[in-house]
């Protein structure tokens, strides 16, 4: 894609532009001047500063946490094994080995820690058969390759709608299936879709932005990890970022932009400490939902635009001493649903990852569902497996919010335009984005895409 090319001042002039256009009270604050702010440090924000820098910019990073990486989360164990318990893998191409050898972090393949799988109704906690209409993983892939092949525009990750829309990409996944014999795919679909919540009623577009060309592609090429977790991608961008170029424990608090340039300020949630960073560009990687944008000069079209999301809360957890043997996977079914799929609030799987005593869940919702709510299910699936494993005392020793997910607007919405209306917001203003709200939620798609933006910043 191309986006507006914009002149830059220097930083003297700069300076002038939005040096008056926050509160007076400015003078009693650090000052800082870069070419680019960078609204959150996950994949896509910590991509692009390393991107940026790379090109010759200057950036700082604003990350209300205290690490780069958004949903990259590693459990470093005692005796030195370690879960991934967030992010697993990225895929095995060429954007994302660049970056890895980039920040000298050593990768291998990314492999399922078993084949086993039990099913269980985690609403009974007793063992159920698998669905009948269930086919082989090569066989799924291949019919549904097929049957996706026409909508080909949307192979990058991105919204690449043509005008007008196709009505079947707008239509309910469960139509699609039928009217294409899917259903013995249905069970690898929902094992990459599963945080679209009711999935047979999702429209097709939202199933296909978590399952669609490129993640058949990535399948069938393969995945890798890093060795030593996947937060090790984020410690060595910080190391190669610096701590003066990244502001942890920091959101934004105002921000004021023009077409020659933007003033940001900030405040540490641990100090109170607020700091005014004046920039040519701003780049936002956080989801643009109205709450996270509060701070922002939105104009009329920003606003419109950003009222319309809707999403899913997703939730993850790494769970021991549960009492569910090593080695097996347990799956999710509810014999009641059809095709036996959970519907929300549900673990979709506890996944065993490898190191002996742990598996690891993620916990899809509605908008409504809390941390403590996926916490609270999470302990109360598995006591109710009692009599099918030995159950002990579950002890949930990790967790992490990755809310919103599956970002989406109304199919009208989509008829009319909107993502072509979100993607033209690139530019103006200086202000550019990135992120799961505007690609496919992957890493390695979410990078390829932030490439991309970060090239047209300067061009």
């Amino acid at each position: 894609m191309r986006f507006l090319s914009l002149r830059f001042a220097s930083a003297a002039a700069l300076t002038a532009a939005v040096g008056n256009s926050l509160s007076a009270d400015s003078a009693a604050e650090e000052i800082i001047t870069r070419d680019v702010c960078i609204i959150g440090g996950g994949a896509s924000g910590a991509y692009a500063a390393i991107q940026l820098k790379d090109q010759g910019h200057s950036v700082v990073v604003v990350e209300r946490k205290d690490r780069l990486g958004g949903h990259s989360v590693t459990q470093y164990l005692p005796g030195g094994s370690h879960i991934n318990y967030g992010v697993e893998g990225v895929f095995r191409d060429t954007v994302s080995t660049e970056f890895l050898k980039r920040l000298d972090v050593e990768y291998e393949p990314l492999l399922p820690a078993t084949p086993l799988t039990d099913y269980v109704d985690f609403k009974t906690g007793q063992k159920v058969p698998p669905n009948n209409n269930i086919i082989s993983t090569t066989i799924a892939v291949l019919l549904w390759r097929a049957a996706i092949e026409q909508f080909n525009f949307l192979s990058s990750g991105l919204y690449n709608l043509p005008n007008p829309i196709p009505e079947v990409l707008l239509q309910p996944l469960g139509d699609f299936v039928k009217n294409h014999a899917l259903e013995g795919a249905l069970n690898l679909i929902f094992q990459f879709s599963s945080n679209t919540g009711k999935m047979l009623e999702t429209p097709l577009l939202y199933v296909l932005q978590n399952f669609g060309i490129a993640h058949l592609n990535a399948l069938l090429g393969g995945y890798v990890k890093p060795r030593d977790g996947m937060a090790k991608i984020y410690d060595s961008a910080g190391a190669v970022l610096g701590s003066h170029n990244i502001r942890y424990q920091t959101t934004a608090i105002e921000v004021n932009r023009t077409d020659s340039g933007v003033s940001v300020r900030v405040q540490d949630s641990t100090t109170g400490a607020r700091t005014l960073i004046k920039a040519k560009k701003l780049l936002v990687t956080i989801p643009p939902t109205m709450a996270n944008m509060q701070p922002f000069d939105l104009n009329e079209t920003e606003e419109r635009l950003f009222r319309k999301w809707d999403w899913k809360t997703y939730y993850v957890a790494l769970i021991t001493n549960h009492g569910i043997p090593d080695n097996f996977n347990v799956a999710n079914l509810d014999p009641t649903q059809p095709y036996s799929l959970p519907i929300p609030p549900f673990q979709w799987e506890l996944e065993y990852m490898g190191v002996p005593g742990y598996h690891i869940s993620k916990i899809v919702g509605d908008r409504n569902f809390t941390q403590q709510d996926a916490n609270n299910l999470v302990l109360a699936d598995i006591q109710r497996m009692a009599g099918t494993y030995p159950i002990r005392e579950p002890t949930i020793v990790a967790y992490g919010d990755h809310t919103p997910t599956t970002m989406r607007v109304s199919v009208e919405d989509v008829r009319n335009g909107f993502y072509r209306d979100l993607y033209a917001l690139q530019g103006k203003r200086s202000t550019y984005y990135s992120g799961l709200s505007f690609c496919s939620d992957y890493s390695s798609l979410i990078w390829a895409y932030t490439k991309d933006v970060t090239a047209e910043m300067f061009a």
